[in-house]
């Protein structure tokens, strides 16, 4: 009878633990690779029932076919470099550097309203505002604050999803501190060992950027949504502090560790998976006794803009390997290429790098390309060119996995000199094999804590008893300056009393003598 009433109560229930979740993702900006933060969580979330609607600027084809998931594409939002110098020149060129960082500077000055306006003006969003529901809401933070009101308007907590490592600000609105003493700036080339002029430049930076990016545009993304879409909108520093947790694309090995939030999950890695097998033609290519170079500087730079005495460089230093070398090359493919490189507009980067005969990683830096290279074990050459890439490539050097060269210092030489080092030089592989090994041992995959936390949040309606209480105080009582300035009264204020008691007990009385002529 008890097996009866059991087997009853299952078939019940089934229906109920079938039907998933709905959550909304809102990644409005952000280049391609924004993308390898949040898509194999989506894949995962899709397979386990859960319905997910993705606000993006640039359509994932890895989606576009995933039962479970909608893709809000702002193609107003797609990331434009035209008004920058050619990035190689700027790196060859002070003057150009300049122009390119004021560009910058003035395009992402506008960029969260530009973002916030963008969505609340889309008809699509308009719908979804109107007609929809959602139990959980995911924020990629890149200039998104803008993104809150969303989840305040479907009464769903909020998760953070930071593709970079922490911005600045995001650890102070959740209650902790950001230590720039030893944590440099993601943008520097510090690492977390510096001099007393570094650590003043390093906390100028941290601080004057998190202000800027969590507080400075925050009344004006309030107005915005306040005149769109919702009249009773609260203050998005409000808003901010009920994010119930925040998903960073860090890991130990490649990210300098630090104290955080209990609400911090780090899920550095989350895109890295075990290499597929390659095609035919890329097969042969690669099947070479002495094995292959992998040349790739990400989704943004298209190798033809290289100036031509760079690209003679690569060309030349190429033809002395044994090894061929297989180049990611966006453009008009080059005919006096030597016959150990390949050049293709497109590559399955992480296939490639989990080859048995990959040895080296020629790479711009970025964050995803190093968990890529660490997680299939393949020293590397770091050319980075500007954001967090050159921190991300000083970390790689100083802990021996990697060697570095600047723009200004590549030729034939240079080039040939530093790869033929990374290629037979044991340390770097000794050590990139270490590293691999911390980055594999984890209790749980990046994707599989992802989604458990992912699930925790929306069983439990946020993560309420995770919050620090120290998010609702001001900064200096953080700091406990108004309690240092009651102890050091308290401590001297018996001293002073003292000091005031003694100068009356020893003030010299007069004399009669004085008194009698007086």
């Amino acid at each position: 009878m008890v097996a009866k009433l059991m087997f009853v109560f299952a078939v019940c229930a089934c229906p109920a633990l079938m039907e998933g979740s709905r959550i909304l993702i809102s990644s409005p900006y952000g280049t391609k690779s924004y993308h390898n933060m949040y898509v194999p969580l989506v894949t995962e979330l899709s397979r386990r029932g859960h319905h997910i609607t993705v606000i993006t600027n640039y359509k994932s084809s890895e989606l576009e076919n995933t039962e479970n998931v909608r893709q809000i594409v702002m193609d107003k939002l797609v990331v434009d470099m035209s008004p920058y110098p050619n990035p190689f020149d700027a790196l060859l060129s002070p003057t150009l550097m300049l122009k390119s960082m004021s560009i910058g500077t003035a395009i992402i000055y506008n960029l969260p309203r530009i973002i916030t306006e963008t969505i609340y003006d889309d008809e699509r969003i308009k719908q979804l505002l109107a007609e929809d529901h959602f139990d959980l809401v995911m924020i990629s933070i890149t200039f998104n604050a803008g993104s809150y009101p969303l989840a305040w308007h479907f009464k769903a907590p909020i998760i953070m999803l930071t593709p970079n490592a922490i911005f600045p600000g995001v650890i102070e609105s959740l209650g902790g501190e950001e230590e720039p003493s030893h944590i440099p700036f993601f943008l520097s080339r510090f690492t977390n060992k510096m001099n007393l002029l570094q650590r003043t430049t390093n906390t100028l930076a941290t601080k004057l950027f998190g202000y800027f990016i969590h507080q400075f545009h925050h009344s004006t993304i309030h107005s915005i949504v306040k005149e769109r879409a919702m009249p009773n909108i609260p203050p998005i520093e409000e808003l901010e502090k009920n994010i119930s947790l925040v998903f960073t694309n860090t890991h130990p090995v490649v990210n300098y560790a630090r104290t955080t939030p209990p609400q911090i999950v780090e899920v550095g890695g989350i895109h890295c998976r075990p290499a597929q097998p390659l095609s035919q033609d890329l097969e042969e290519f690669v099947s070479n006794p002495f094995g292959f170079v992998l040349f790739a500087v990400g989704s943004m730079l298209p190798m033809e803009i290289m100036p031509e005495h760079l690209i003679q460089s690569f060309i030349h230093a190429f033809s002395r390997l044994p090894q061929r070398v297989i180049w990611q090359w966006k453009g008009k493919i080059r005919t006096d290429l030597p016959a150990n490189v390949l050049a293709i507009p497109w590559l399955p980067q992480q296939d490639l790098l989990g080859h048995e005969n990959c040895r080296l990683f020629i790479t711009h830096g970025g964050l995803n390309s190093l968990q890529e290279t660490i997680y299939h074990d393949v020293p590397v050459l770091g050319l980075p060119f500007g954001t967090d890439q050159k921190l991300n490539v000083n970390r790689a050097v100083s802990d021996g996995y990697a060697l570095q060269l600047s723009w200004t210092e590549i030729n034939e030489e240079t080039l040939t000199s530093a790869i033929m080092d990374l290629l037979y030089n044991k340390n770097y592989s000794e050590t990139m094999r270490r590293q691999h090994e911390l980055f594999h041992d984890q209790v749980q995959t990046p994707v599989e804590r992802a989604v458990y936390w992912t699930e925790f949040v929306m069983r439990y309606n946020g993560t309420e008893h995770l919050q620090l209480a120290s998010r609702n105080l001001a900064p200096y009582q953080r700091a406990l300056i108004d309690v240092y300035l009651v102890l050091i009264l308290a401590a001297t204020f018996p001293l002073v009393l003292t000091f005031f008691c003694l100068r009356r007990c020893f003030r010299r009385k007069p004399s009669k003598e004085n008194k009698k002529n007086e």
